[in-house]
């Protein structure tokens, strides 16, 4: 409730040498303050340069160029945005378009229009210019020569049977399956895919690494790759070889597999120094059609006995875990790298939490679309706390930065 002396423009004191005044404005005012940030980074990092060289999806010169419905779409996400929709909030703020340099935002019918005229060829432009961006940005980042790739993809939930290549995953979820790569050192999200919800988890890992390769700027100089078993099969290992990529890869603990961990005797096996229930081993194995053998390792756990009753076989005293590489370090030090891809759902988990609730089109490609602009939100909101804020900010959420 105002007071009475406030109602009357009476200065009201709350505390010495402070006075709160209560005044009416036609100024405007905004509560997407983090746009001007945002757009700020995007030009000093000449975004809209590089999505307009590089996508051409408009058949005529009328009308918003294309970075501006990419970068429209983008701070949707960025200031938390779930749908199309969201973006009348920023038609409607004169304040923000006065702080961004823009006089008008698309509204909602013309950037769904947008992302539907996408074809493959129009998202393989967007990713050049992603790619040409992350470049310009690592001309600022030369302390990272080497990155860590984790790639995962993950079921996303989505509602209407109308939407384009939705269906049931292989968890009964119905959904879209977007696959991911994300470089450890940074936490940026490099590269990503929308596919079909009852797609394979690994399948296309091979042409996804391919792909993902064309981002890489010429100042990394080497590259770790790290997955769960979705990526076990021999020609991601292929691939990574002939790159000159080292790996890490969970296994599958297939049969002809655990026979031979089985037959490794006991002294093979190095006991952990911190926990005496792990014991580390190695051996060499060639799986069915693979060109050769693959250095594996193993950590394995002792399993609590259930009162006095022993395992009826040694193997089965034992949970085992599995990774296949062609890394030469130590067995703990490169179990303990691979143990540290699980940041990777973390990423996953924050990027669908803030960035990318829903996708929201019923049209393929354009939820596709959609997802490449969320993609740029992360990134641009990632650089901004990186590369202009204080280190302070370095570990912050999404959510403070965006209020402070």
């Amino acid at each position: 409730r105002i007071p009475e002396k406030l109602r009357k423009g009476i200065p009201l004191k709350t505390a010495p040498n402070h006075t709160v005044r209560l005044q009416v404005t036609d100024e405007a005012f905004t509560v997407h303050t983090g746009l001007s940030l945002f757009y700020a980074m995007a030009e000093a990092l000449e975004i809209p340069r590089k999505l307009d060289e590089r996508v051409k999806v408009k058949k005529r010169e009328s009308g918003y160029p294309e970075s501006e419905h990419i970068l429209a779409l983008a701070a949707n996400a960025f200031v938390g945005g779930e749908y199309l929709e969201d973006l009348e909030a920023l038609r409607e703020d004169g304040a923000i378009q006065r702080a961004i340099g823009r006089q008008e935002i698309p509204d909602p019918t013309t950037a769904g229009d947008f992302c539907r005229r996408f074809t493959l060829g129009h998202l393989l432009q967007l990713n050049r210019a992603f790619g040409e961006i992350e470049r310009g940005v690592y001309e600022r980042r030369p302390e990272v020569t080497h990155w860590t790739v984790d790639v995962d993809a993950k079921v996303h939930e989505v509602y209407g049977e109308k939407k384009q290549g939705a269906a049931k995953s292989y968890n009964g979820i119905y959904s879209l399956q977007p696959m991911y790569g994300f470089v450890d050192e940074t936490d940026e999200m490099i590269h990503c895919e929308l596919r079909s919800g009852n797609t394979h988890p690994g399948a296309g890992g091979t042409g996804f690494l391919r792909r993902l390769k064309r981002k890489i700027p010429p100042t990394v100089k080497g590259v770790h790759v790290r997955s769960d078993s979705a990526l076990y099969n021999k020609e991601v290992v292929g691939f990574c070889e002939k790159e000159g990529w080292s790996f890490t890869i969970t296994a599958d603990q297939t049969g002809p597999l655990m026979r031979a961990i089985g037959k490794l005797p006991e002294s093979a096996w190095q006991r952990d120094s911190e926990d005496e229930s792990l014991s580390y081993g190695e051996l060499w194995y060639q799986p069915v059609e693979w060109p050769r053998a693959y250095r594996y390792l193993v950590r394995r756990e002792k399993k609590e006995a259930k009162g006095e009753q022993e395992a009826l076989f040694e193997i089965l005293s034992y949970s085992y875990y599995v990774v296949v590489t062609n890394r030469e370090d130590d067995i703990k030090e490169i179990l303990q790298l691979h143990d540290k891809r699980g940041m990777s759902e973390r990423r996953i988990e924050q990027f669908t939490n803030e960035f990318l609730c829903h996708l929201p089109m019923e049209s393929f490609m354009g939820n596709w679309v959609y997802l490449l602009c969320a993609q740029l939100a992360y990134n641009l909101w990632l650089w901004i706390r990186d590369l202009v804020l204080p280190p302070f900010y370095r570990k912050k959420h999404i959510k403070r930065i965006r209020r402070a």
